[in-house]
């Protein structure tokens, strides 16, 4: 561990204010690289980690008293994602609702709601436009679309088809932008 983070840390255990302030900010200079890094491999967007990063600062400051006792690089990275990072993940993945079973329902309210396709189409006839639709897609977006609408996590997906999970976001929006317009043609046609 250098010794400016040492001396950081040292003045986060302070108790006195000022000192912890002044501590602060070259710890913030310090870790920033290593923890950004850290938190990438989870939400690979660099600006998510960034606010994710922001909100952690401000629970160390608030409760500095996990990082008393470290000692290494190491050392710190693990308690700071036991005590700070991990809490913080866990709101990202409940807001981006990764855990959640999308079902196959949801998936034709999301993708024509406005289109009246319930209402003009029958159950069985609709049933079979999405399936002439999801064989017309490429075959990188049926898998990443299929295992979406399975409830696989973007992460998971994103290992699957080997790539990043910013890919299998983007790759999704695009494929269901591509079955909207698939099933308004449909529904023109018919």
């Amino acid at each position: 561990m250098n010794k400016q983070l040492r001396k950081a840390l040292k003045g986060l255990a302070s108790g006195d204010l000022e000192r912890r302030r002044r501590a602060m900010e070259p710890f913030v200079r310090t870790t920033f690289t290593m923890f950004i890094r850290c938190l990438y491999r989870y939400l690979g967007n660099e600006v998510e980690c960034e606010d994710v990063l922001e909100d952690i600062y401000a629970d160390i400051w608030e409760s500095p008293e996990r990082l008393y006792d470290v000692n290494s690089e190491k050392q710190l990275i693990r308690t700071v994602y036991l005590y700070y990072m991990r809490k913080r993940l866990r709101e990202v993945y409940r807001r981006r609702n990764r855990h959640m079973y999308l079902s196959q329902e949801d998936l034709k309210n999301l993708i024509a709601p406005e289109l009246g396709i319930l209402e003009t189409v029958s159950q069985s006839e609709l049933k079979q436009a999405l399936h002439l639709a999801l064989e017309k897609l490429k075959a990188r977006e049926r898998t990443a679309i299929e295992l979406w609408m399975k409830g696989v996590s973007n992460r998971a997906i994103a290992n699957q088809l080997r790539t990043t999970v910013g890919a299998v976001k983007m790759l999704e929006y695009r494929t269901i932008l591509k079955l909207k317009k698939m099933l308004s043609e449909y529904c023109c046609e018919a």
